[in-house]
């Protein structure tokens, strides 16, 4: 933990400080030394003196010397222990606090090391000299304090007036930097020539940009830095001559004038150094607060998990896009058995890459959960999460090192004979050993020894090295030709056969054959879920599916899908009328069931022609509503009923009835299906857009 290891460091403070103490007194080694000689032995002419001052001045700069070695290699080496004994806690820190945490330690190092620390502890001494100075004469304790103060004058008004564009221009250098990458990956012969010169333009744009803002505040920075070095000039001028005029009014000694003149320059120095490093010293203090807080993740509690037998389920996903916008994912929920396939299918931008990276634990889910054999995945620790889960990109990419290190994942001593096993699991054993250098090819000095296909299919074997029981893949198959597919389509066979979870999203069906369940995702919803040939064959019957629970909770989702399924701004009635049918049979549903009981339904909806569409509800469970609706048919054949009379049940066949242009009841087998048909209003249709 970070904070334990600041809590150490305070331990430093009190013997640093006391060596900080003989350093700032041996400053006064040399004025004193001077002024001795000058005061005691010039005039009398006494060389034992003499010698015995050059002994004790050498014996204390001596111990200067070493004393601040001892202070700097202390320094140095509290610098290489804060960032040895924070390598844990950056470990296991949030990827979003990580970056924080290391920029933190790394201003707390960098100031331990680079003499930052060392100038914070002059400042408690700067007194000490001030009163050296007012012992000699006070006159040099006023000069003292009026120089500190125009050195600091110096360089607040140079900050101010330099420093107010300073964020500006190193965003503009970061910009540049990243300008200059993309140019980089646009190249001529990518068939973007235009976009090159544009990102160029763009580069050449923010470095005027940056430029200019710099060569308005050039002057002042340049003056700023020639008044400090003025003021350390005249400082020992005004020293000298305030000690002259002491001395020719005798009221100092001529060793008493160059003591006075050191301590003097001295002081100012240190002050001036001082007001140089506060705001470093200040980023030091609030990266020194940040890091002495406890740090309570649950990553530095969570235990390793040791087996997961495969089991997959999600609950209330909800993925928030921000800005009002839809969420790209709305209310997904599923479950999996071990060792089954499943395809998400969709149109593009309908969030079937947001869920497979919420389902893998690449991205979690704001709201919602995702469980892994009853075990939610945000509390995996990273050691669970490589180990069981294993996650291929669109893209894939392979980094520098050799294919051998790839597919083990950088994992130290690896036994070669599991990265051959995974590479003949993945099917790219024989791709690999056709290399000259097989294994042992290096991709950072041959990046196009492969092709991106066969780069995916090297990645597969990265994402199944571990043997993980979950596998998730999105679009595994998109840079594949036919050869490829099959090879692919042979290694997730052998994956299947090994118990091996496994999600993908499909745009070709080439992969289809191995999918046991298919999920149509549209705009973050769950259109159709089930049994792969049960699912295509109402996707190519137009019928859409949605299971829900029979609770309360879940008749806001039916209404929302069932709206879903108009696309044609005009069909806002149609749409209105088809939810409060939907909504009537959900209730139907609900008073058939029994309160205690804890079940599901599905619905179907398809479109019979293009003002006319069919809601299904569908239920594993028998059914006594079609002897009652023989009833409610006679009663409704009436031209005077009312509805009070009936019970609920009754009164809400009744209502679907008078609703819909035919609404039919069947029970067999303990399936119950209730289908209702309604109509929209009538229209002329001259070759508009059809649902």
């Amino acid at each position: 933990m970070p904070n334990a290891a600041i809590g150490q460091l305070r331990r430093l403070i009190v013997p640093l400080f006391c060596l900080s103490l003989i350093t700032n007194l041996a400053i006064l080694v040399n004025p004193i030394f001077m002024m001795q000689v000058l005061d005691r032995v010039v005039p009398t002419g006494n060389l034992n003196t003499l010698a015995m001052l050059l002994i004790v001045g050498v014996g204390a700069l001596a111990l200067q010397a070493s004393v601040e070695f001892i202070r700097d290699l202390c320094f140095q080496r509290a610098a290489l222990w804060i960032e040895q004994s924070t390598i844990p806690a950056v470990m296991n820190t949030p990827a979003e606090e990580r970056q924080s945490l290391i920029a933190d330690r790394t201003v707390l190092t960098e100031a331990l090391a680079g003499g930052t620390c060392a100038t914070a502890l002059t400042l408690p001494w700067i007194p000490l000299f001030l009163l050296v100075l007012w012992i000699i004469h006070p006159l040099f304790l006023l000069l003292a304090l009026a120089l500190t103060t125009f050195a600091a004058v110096i360089k607040f008004a140079g900050e101010s007036l330099a420093g107010g564009n300073a964020q500006a221009r190193s965003s503009l250098r970061q910009e540049e930097v990243e300008t200059l990458r993309d140019a980089d990956d646009v190249v001529c012969g990518s068939g973007m020539p235009a976009v090159f010169r544009n990102f160029w333009e763009r580069w050449a744009t923010l470095s005027n940009s940056r430029i200019h803002s710099l060569g308005e505040t050039l002057a002042a920075s340049v003056a700023t830095t020639a008044s400090a070095g003025f003021l350390r000039g005249v400082t020992q001028l005004l020293g000298l001559s305030l000690g002259a005029a002491l001395v020719v009014s005798a009221e100092l000694t001529a060793g008493g004038m160059i003591a006075a003149s050191l301590i003097l320059a001295r002081t100012v120095a240190n002050a001036e150094m001082a007001v140089k490093a506060w705001p470093e010293l200040r980023a030091v203090r609030t990266a020194f607060d940040r890091l002495s807080l406890p740090r309570d993740h649950q990553s530095d509690i969570r235990t390793e998990i040791a087996e997961l037998d495969g089991r997959l389920s999600c609950s209330g996903l909800i993925f928030p896009r921000g800005g009002g916008a839809p969420p790209r994912l709305d209310r997904v929920s599923f479950k999996l058995t071990p060792g089954q396939c499943l395809a998400i299918v969709g149109p593009s931008g309908g969030g079937k890459t947001t869920l497979l990276e919420a389902l893998s634990g690449v991205a979690h889910c704001p709201i919602g959960s995702v469980l892994l054999d009853e075990t939610d995945i945000k509390t995996l620790p990273i050691e669970s999460l490589g180990k069981h889960v294993g996650y291929l990109p669109q893209q894939a990419k392979l980094f520098r090192g050799t294919l051998a290190e790839n597919i083990s994942g950088f994992a130290v001593n690896v036994d070669g004979k599991r990265v051959v096993a995974a590479a003949k699991t993945a099917g790219v054993h024989g791709l690999i050993s056709a290399l000259p250098e097989s294994y042992d090819t290096d991709i950072g000095a041959h990046p196009h020894v492969l092709s991106a296909g066969q780069k995916q299919r090297v990645a597969l074997a990265r994402a199944i090295f571990s043997q993980p029981r979950y596998l998730f893949l999105d679009e595994p198959n998109a840079l594949l030709d036919a050869a490829g597919e099959r090879q692919l389509c042979a290694a997730l066979a052998r994956l299947k056969g090994l118990e091996t979870t496994i999600v993908m999203n499909i745009h070709r069906s080439g992969l289809m054959g191995l999918a046991d369940q298919v999920l149509a995702l549209e705009k973050g919803r769950i259109a159709d879920i089930g049994p792969r040939n049960e699912v295509l064959e109402r996707m190519n019957s137009g019928h859409r599916r949605i299971e829900l629970p029979l609770a309360k909770t879940a008749l806001q989702d039916l209404t929302d899908w069932v709206g879903a399924q108009f696309t044609r701004s005009s069909d806002a009635e149609f749409a209105r009328k088809a939810e409060v049918l939907a909504r009537e049979l959900f209730n139907l549903a609900l008073l058939e069931k029994d309160a205690d009981d804890v079940c599901a339904a599905s619905f179907q909806f398809r479109f019979l022609s293009d003002a006319t569409c069919e809601v299904s509800l569908i239920q594993d469970a028998p059914t006594q509503a079609r002897s009652k609706m023989k009833g409610v048919t006679k009663l409704l054949s009436r031209s005077e009923f009312d509805l009070a009379q009936l019970a609920e049940d009754e009164a809400a066949m009744a209502t679907i009835s008078q609703m819909s242009d035919t609404f039919d009841i069947q029970s067999q087998d303990g399936t119950s299906v209730f289908r209702a048909a309604l109509s929209g209003p009538k229209r002329r249709v001259n070759g508009g857009a059809s649902h």
